[in-house]
């Protein structure tokens, strides 16, 4: 049956892209055939798919999983029966589930662990048992938890790991007959991968695979001859990123070989499978930049092969690699295909193919691993980030008159869930302990490299919920409406909800496919959303705002400077962005001409977790810190953006702070008050009505003046620019004033 499985770039497509979009597919070898597995997005509902492949492709094709939003299928062939099982996210919580085929027929769906948040699970045969690892997420920690699954039932969970948190278990028997565990750990401030192994019943230590400073992750354990292989990979500022591996053994007590490279670049996405063929001969497949599937080998004693591309010779979306190696010389991947992004279908399908050690010996091609992805290089590798001491900062907000606090966060910023690297919950490890931020939000893409399908957004919810920590770090629900990436060129939006009852409401949507159809759909909850990059021309298609769509009582901020140019005005350029080609006339100066009355806000727009550090931050004036503070200082416009220096700046007229709609009659005076603390000498701007009205250089860090005004115009809008020799910036977002 393998034989009918063509080698790539002649893949056999499984499912139906127009029908719905099959993501994360796997395969088991079982006596009626090869049998998928597939996450299945259709009409806003998750469901876990299987059918067996034959001569008319995908027959047989039924859901297994049940009512809930189902996520992440994993599946296992042993003793004749075949098992799946998956998260399910439900009113109220999560859980784990399986189900079983046996002699022909599915089994009831089981219900092995409920709680708040459970994820990852992994099914692994040993000693006569069915075990299923998994992940129990909770505030301040999650475990791995093991459970032994029996025709009957399952058995009281066990925890299986000791660090204090720890992520996507994962677990093999070795080549010595032993049981091999990894998973991620979070200490010590940053990811690691350790392996534990249980030897006659009892578990061993941890112990830490990676050298690396940088962060590690995604881990998956293989058998070796003498014990396992694990594959993980690393990611580190400057969107660096190294597929690593290391040998485990016994040897009279645990202990790892030391860990080698693989392959490295530079780049934003990252998905990585691997597996053991019966006569020993290790596969590893991996994703590239998004755009296709690799895949290497290594024979016993030996390194491992140049890496060869095993998806379809062309430029669209090649992700979610699964392996399975049913016999010897045959290896069997499945992956899921997208089209590439800019006005495409965002559904995914299914693809198998089938190829040879010897192919992958003969194909491995170094050339196919050497260039550098431009656009993901970073932009100013030396960048400062200067900031004030909490004791100045909290001066200073003393002197101006604020009784509230002054946090800074970053809005803007991508993970695997969508076209980045790195997982959810290492987005707010990130921000908190590398990026120091107080605030944040994880802002995938709706649609690409596919669709954010129901449970991954439940599995958003979730994280954002139990990471957030009042007075630490805030973190508010929120995604990149991503039109351009299905079929309308009206420009990026991320939208923002205040507490947990946000739902996603995707480009491609029956409420979403328009600007009005999102305001629309927002206005059914306490959220907003912000135009980012507002100017962007990305050349093939525009991602730059489409200023004829506006909606004041949503649309509250605009994206003044990310990494990828500053949009204050169509000539603005900084060395820390890549300043990018710009629509004339889509700046965020052209929205305030229009009459738009948006305040500012920075970003970084990070899509290898650079957050607060690439492109800007946001600064907000807040009373509380906490998720409706945050969200009402954004609402109110009691914000500013800098180039993530953390540059103090306050605006205020006749005492009204930033974001500010003051009516006074026409004729008279208003009272300006400006006060900038700088972390460099200042240059601060004022601006009405987008010209410079006047200008001051002190020629320290520090600017405190207050002046008067009559205005010009029925409506007049003031704002503040400062520019530092470093060439930090910092804008504060506008106050309005009619005249009566």
């Amino acid at each position: 049956m393998y034989e009918t499985i063509p080698f790539a770039p002649q893949g056999a497509v499984l499912t139906d892209i127009y029908e719905e979009s099959a993501q994360f597919p796997t395969t088991l070898a079982t006596k009626e055939g090869l049998r998928l597995f597939y996450q299945s997005y259709a009409h806003r509902h998750d469901t876990v798919k299987t059918g067996v492949y034959g001569e008319k492709g995908l027959e047989q094709v039924e859901v297994i999983s049940g009512s809930g939003e189902a996520l992440y299928p994993t599946a296992l062939a042993v003793d004749g029966a075949e098992w799946c099982a998956w998260g399910e996210a439900l009113q109220g919580g999560w859980e784990i589930r399986v189900r079983c085929r046996k002699n022909g027929s599915w089994g009831e769906i089981r219900t092995v662990a409920k709680d708040e948040a459970l994820f990852y699970p992994r099914l692994c045969a040993f000693d006569g048992k069915l075990l299923l690892f998994y992940t129990r997420q909770y505030k301040g920690g999650a475990d791995a938890l093991c459970v032994e699954l029996t025709e009957n039932g399952a058995t009281e969970p066990e925890k299986v790991s000791l660090a204090n948190e720890v992520y996507r278990p994962n677990a093999c028997v070795g080549g010595d007959g032993r049981l091999y565990l990894t998973y991620d750990a979070y200490m010590d401030g940053a990811y690691h991968t350790l392996a534990r192994v249980l030897n006659e019943g009892t578990w061993s230590e941890e112990l830490r695979l990676d050298n690396t400073a940088e962060w590690t992750t995604c881990s998956t354990v293989i058998p070796a001859p003498a014990g396992a292989t694990v594959v993980w990979y690393t990611f580190g500022y400057g969107a660096t990123f190294s597929i690593c591996s290391a040998d485990l053994s016994r040897d009279g007590k645990f202990a790892a070989r030391p860990a080698v490279t693989i392959t490295n670049n530079v780049g934003w996405y990252m998905d990585i499978a691997a597996q053991t063929a019966p006569d020993g001969v290790q596969v590893l497949a991996y994703t590239w930049g998004k755009d296709k599937v690799q895949a290497r080998i290594r024979r016993p004693g030996q390194d491992w092969t140049l890496g060869a591309q095993v998806s379809f010779e062309d430029i669209h979306c090649a992700v979610h690699p699964s392996l399975l190696i049913p016999e010897k010389d045959t290896i069997l991947l499945s992956w899921q295909f997208a089209l590439r992004n800019g006005h495409y279908d965002r559904n995914a399908q299914a693809v198998l193919t089938r190829f040879t050690p010897e192919e992958i010996e003969k194909r491995g091609n170094p050339q196919t691993e050497i260039a550098e992805n431009t656009f993901c290089l970073p932009i100013h590798k030396d960048k400062d980030l200067p900031r004030r001491t909490d004791g100045e900062v909290s001066a200073w907000l003393a002197r101006n008159g604020y009784t509230g606090k002054l946090l800074f966060g970053d809005i803007h910023g991508q993970s695997g869930i969508s076209d980045g690297m790195g997982t959810i919950d290492q987005y707010y490890h990130r921000s908190r302990d590398k990026a120091d931020l107080q605030f944040s939000c994880l802002t995938d893409h709706d649609c690409y490299p596919d669709w954010i399908s129901q449970s991954e957004w439940e599995l958003m919810r979730t994280t954002a919920r139990l990471m957030n920590e009042d007075d630490a770090l805030t973190c508010l629900l929120s995604f990149e409406w991503t039109p351009n990436e299905f079929r309308y060129d009206f420009g990026h939006k991320n939208v923002y909800y205040r507490d947990d009852n946000g739902d996603i409401f995707r480009s491609g949507d029956q409420g979403g496919i328009t600007p009005t159809n999102l305001y629309a759909s927002l206005k059914n909850y306490r959220a907003m959303c912000i135009p980012h990059h507002p100017a962007a021309d990305w050349g093939m298609v525009s991602a730059a705002t489409d200023w004829d769509f506006h909606d004041d009582s949503v649309e509250r901020l605009a994206e003044i400077f990310s990494r990828h140019a500053p949009y204050e005005d169509d000539e603005s350029r900084s060395k820390f962005t890549k300043n990018i080609k710009k629509m004339p006339h889509h700046s965020v100066q052209e929205a305030l001409s229009r009459g738009y009355r948006m305040g500012f806000t920075a970003g970084s727009d990070s899509h290898q977790m650079e957050h607060g550090v690439e492109g800007g931050i946001v600064a907000a004036f807040t009373p509380t810190h906490d998720r409706e503070g945050i969200w009402d200082a954004m609402y109110a416009r009691h914000t500013y953006g800098t180039t993530g220096a953390r540059i103090l700046v306050s605006l205020k007229i006749d005492g009204h702070m930033m974001g500010s709609e003051l009516t006074r009659p026409a004729g008279k005076e208003v009272t300006i008050d400006i006060s900038v603390l700088g972390t460099s000498n200042v240059k601060v701007d004022l601006l009405r009505n987008n010209q410079v009205l006047k200008t001051w250089e002190p020629g320290s860090d520090c600017l405190d003046v207050s002046l008067t005004d009559t205005g010009v115009n029925a409506t007049d809008w003031y704002y503040v620019r400062v520019t530092q020799p470093d060439e930090h910036m910092a804008w504060s977002s506008p106050i309005w004033i009619d005249r009566a």
